[in-house]
């Protein structure tokens, strides 16, 4: 079967659908990932190892580094998730809407199914257009209308709240989204979409989530098309990331230390990097721990730190998150299931809305602690919540029995089985 994949936006956005074309190539299909990633990322040596064909789409306007951390720091500063999607909408969707359409066309018209991120609707257009089978994926699962389920960024008042919660969090999404959507539907002679969330963001056929079902059990309302497949980690027998130099040693010299990442919550601008190592390294000695520290840049010696840290520029999470203590993240959906397939407890300073919810469904686990928010974050806050985790009661077991029961999962396995069906139910 010939399979396009589609994806857009930062590293933890683009995770999952390589994960899913290495599982699809080991399961012998023909396949090829369209792939825009907001800071420019190279996923080629990826595609090399898994065996897929990839299709680079850059933002024709390439930002500086400079500009970058500009339009990030305003993210973080608005704090609204409202006018934070439309921040991230204006610098990084609409520049590249043209090129993401002409490589979803060509994705169309050379497979026999396609697969694109929820937010990916050029993609849903496309198939529309050639009478492709298509699938939507989508990476968290707050964005699917349900009477049980307290809706992204509304205070949880009771079930008697959630309707009228959802329908305000429908309308704020739509004025966003919809204007951008039909736009490109009434110029390719197509009916306008109603509603975002339910019909822009999930395919009418299949409608995958991947997240493991451990953390989101499908609620009676959604419908048929909506399939919880679990957490999409590349196949074990494909991964092949090795320990940065030196940190093995480090990990089996002491005690099992903290691992701080922000993630593509980063960007690749040194001020903003040394900021950000200077607060985590603060809030480390205060908390009289050892530590490795993911910061991106090049060249490591730009931050000097003591001989109770480890400086990394990243690592295979499967391998290092099982011998450390906690992992404090920014709650990224990729970041927030590896930690919990580890078996770790996280603390989450979350940066932008999503976050928010990760950092709420951890806490609704008993395997977190408080939420922390990046604006005005400080190194005693951070400090405090490293000491809160370590005392806290059965929170490290808890992680750990779930991480078990994650282990037992497959959910790159469920979603080709899901998508096979797809083109076999044509």
């Amino acid at each position: 079967m010939r399979i396009g994949l589609q994806a857009w936006g930062s590293e933890g956005d683009i995770q999952p659908f390589t994960a899913l074309a290495a599982g699809l190539v080991e399961a012998g299909h023909d396949v090829t990932l369209a792939v825009t990633d907001n800071a420019g990322r190279d996923y080629s040596d990826l595609a090399t190892r898994f065996g897929y064909r990839l299709v680079t789409v850059p933002n024709p306007q390439i930002p500086t580094a400079e500009q970058i951390e500009a339009v990030w720091r305003k993210i973080i500063e608005v704090g609204n998730p409202i006018r934070q999607a439309e921040l991230v909408m204006t610098h990084g969707f609409d520049p590249v809407l043209e090129p993401m359409y002409s490589a979803a066309k060509e994705l169309c018209a050379n497979n026999d199914v396609v697969v694109g991120h929820f937010f990916v609707y050029p993609l849903r257009v496309a198939a529309e257009k050639a009478g492709v089978p298509a699938a939507t994926l989508n990476i968290v699962h707050n964005c699917l209308p349900s009477v049980s389920v307290c809706p992204p960024g509304f205070p949880s008042l009771g079930r008697w709240s959630y309707p009228l919660g959802w329908r305000l969090v429908q309308f704020m999404v739509n004025r966003i989204f919809l204007p951008r959507v039909n736009a490109l539907r009434t110029r390719e002679n197509l009916p306008p979409d109603t509603d975002v969330m339910t019909q822009t963001w999930a395919a009418d056929r299949l409608n995958l989530i991947a997240v493991s079902p451990q953390i989101c059990r499908a609620p009676p309302d959604w419908d048929s098309r909506h399939h919880v497949c679990g957490f999409l980690n590349p196949p074990a027998t494909l991964m092949a990331d090795e320990l940065p130099e030196g940190l093995d040693a480090f990990l089996s010299d002491g005690a099992p230390p903290l691992y701080l990442t922000f993630g593509s919550m980063m960007p690749k601008s040194l001020p903003y990097i040394k900021e950000t190592a200077t607060l985590w390294m603060d809030a480390v000695r205060r908390a009289g721990c050892r530590a490795i520290l993911q910061l991106p840049w090049s060249d490591l010696s730009a931050f000097e730190t003591d001989v109770q840290m480890f400086k990394v520029q990243r690592t295979p999470y499967s391998k290092v998150f099982p011998r450390c203590s906690m992992v404090i993240h920014h709650g990224g959906a990729g970041t927030t299931q590896s930690a919990l397939l580890a078996g770790r407890p996280s603390i989450i300073v979350a940066h932008v809305s999503d976050q928010f919810f990760w950092g709420a469904e951890l806490e609704r686990l008993g395997v977190a602690g408080a939420t922390l928010r990046r604006k005005g974050l400080t190194a005693r806050q951070l400090a405090d919540g490293v000491e809160e985790v370590s005392k806290a009661s059965g929170l490290a077991s808890r992680a750990g029995a779930l991480g078990a029961m994650m282990s037992s999962e497959n959910g790159v396995r469920t979603a080709i089985g899901l998508i096979e069906n797809l083109l076999h139910q044509r």
